[in-house]
């Protein structure tokens, strides 16, 4: 993954815990929210490329520089989280990648007072049977596997996730296993994705108010076109664009088409 620098970490103190975060740009507030196994970092040629917004890149606990705090492994307190942070930084438009986008919609269910807009990216609300499996399996993996396997897993993960043979699917994972570090936080947001089973989110969808565009992408296996479908058929009003010769890391495939899509989605719907 380039990197084009980081501007200064600040951070949001939220309870017992204190959030990282990075602003750029100026104008309406854009907040910014990774995915499982990421830090603010996915954002870095996103945020200069919306020069005219205030965007807002944070860490979720236990990732990049957010201490995990005292976890309970459930969206419901990474929906929580991201309600405290908007509390004191000021509503915004929320714009989630995968796990982000799924936090972001949560809130939105609940506090339309703060979360103005959401865009979600890559993300599906539906974890099935296999996908759960799995996903216990990963977090058996995380409790004990070496620093080795680990990598060699965010290796392979990354390399499904993408399309572009070009891209430089070693520097991404190392940014992954960077943003990981003790593990902790891969492991809450892992166990809140399957929470999702328990606590439906499709249920809450219905309920928001505030304007929604889906966004994924043609290639995605992780979050495909059906996923960003069940979301269309629960939410009121939403928008949807698929981006053509993308996988699921649209972030870094292709972030010129996305900046296209959010700037567009956001001006359409006045929050210029």
């Amino acid at each position: 993954m380039p990197h084009l620098g980081d501007p200064e970490m600040n951070f949001q103190v939220i309870g017992n815990n204190k959030v990282a975060f990075v602003s750029r740009g100026a104008g309406p507030s854009l907040v910014l929210i990774h995915g499982l196994g990421q830090d603010h970092r996915i954002w870095e040629q996103i945020q200069p490329a919306l020069p005219d917004y205030t965007t807002i890149a944070y860490d979720l606990r236990g990732h990049g520089q957010t201490p995990v705090g005292d976890a309970a492994g459930t969206l419901a307190q990474l929906g929580d989280d991201l309600i405290a942070f908007l509390a004191a930084t000021g509503p915004a438009v929320c714009i989630g990648f995968s796990l982000g986008g799924v936090i972001a919609l949560w809130a939105a269910s609940a506090r339309p007072d703060l979360v103005k807009g959401v865009i979600a990216v890559a993300t599906s609300s539906v974890v099935g049977r296999a996908a759960d499996a799995a996903l216990a399996e990963r977090i058996e993996l995380f409790e004990s596997a070496s620093a080795e396997r680990i990598y060699e897993l965010l290796f392979a993960d990354t390399s499904s996730q993408v399309v572009d043979p070009n891209l430089d699917v070693a520097a991404i994972t190392r940014a992954r296993v960077e943003a990981v570090g003790d593990r902790s936080g891969y492991l809450n947001g892992a166990r809140a994705v399957r929470s999702m089973r328990e606590v439906s989110v499709n249920e809450r969808l219905g309920s928001i108010t505030v304007p929604v565009l889906i966004i994924n992408g043609e290639g995605d296996q992780w979050c495909p076109r059906r996923a960003a479908e069940i979301m269309l058929e629960q939410l009121p009003a939403a928008s949807f664009i698929e981006l053509p010769g993308v996988g699921h890391l649209i972030t870094d495939e292709d972030p010129t088409s996305l900046v296209t899509a959010i700037s567009r989605w956001l001006q359409s719907e006045g929050q210029s």
